[in-house]
């Protein structure tokens, strides 16, 4: 996408306004985190946000976030499915996922998709309030408590394996 140099300009003093104003509260990370999610957001959040703003509510969006939570959970039409996984998902792997809750659930399913390097492998799912948890990292998590467990039971003897 190319810019004309008015728009560069506009582009660099919004972008430095925010820079310095995130600079003087300590939170330039957090604001670039904030900022890249706001940016991605579907036109009818923005909406809403702009409803919100120029009613001097914006002090009223976690509560609205929270009641939105809420209100996606108890909604039979679609279920938000969370998975979460090492790496991002392939084209085939999120529509075989898609495809199983839908089946399980009986509608539509959104899938909510994270990415956590630290369960090294396997899968996380949560929806309507229950996990399933197969990933590598809670599958080591209980080889080693059975390990400390049978260490326990034999006295910690090695001579005994």
């Amino acid at each position: 996408m190319s810019t004309s140099r008015r728009e560069n300009r506009v582009l660099e003093t919004y972008a430095r306004s925010l820079l310095e104003a995130a600079k003087s509260e300590g939170r330039v990370f957090q604001d670039r985190r904030t900022l890249d999610a706001i940016a991605g957001a579907a036109p009818e959040v923005l909406a809403v946000l702009t409803t919100m703003f120029e009613r001097g509510q914006l002090d009223l969006l976690p509560e609205v976030a929270e009641t939105y939570r809420v209100m996606c959970e108890a909604d039979d039409d679609v279920v938000g499915v969370t998975v979460t996984t090492a790496v991002p998902l392939d084209d085939d792997l999120r529509e075989q996922i898609q495809k199983r809750y839908e089946a399980d659930f009986g509608c539509s399913v959104f899938l909510i998709e994270r990415v956590d390097p630290s369960i090294i492998g396997g899968i996380i799912v949560e929806a309507r309030g229950s996990r399933r948890d197969v990933s590598v990292k809670t599958q080591l998590a209980a080889a080693r408590e059975a390990l400390v467990a049978a260490d326990e039971t034999d006295g910690g003897d090695a001579s005994h394996v």
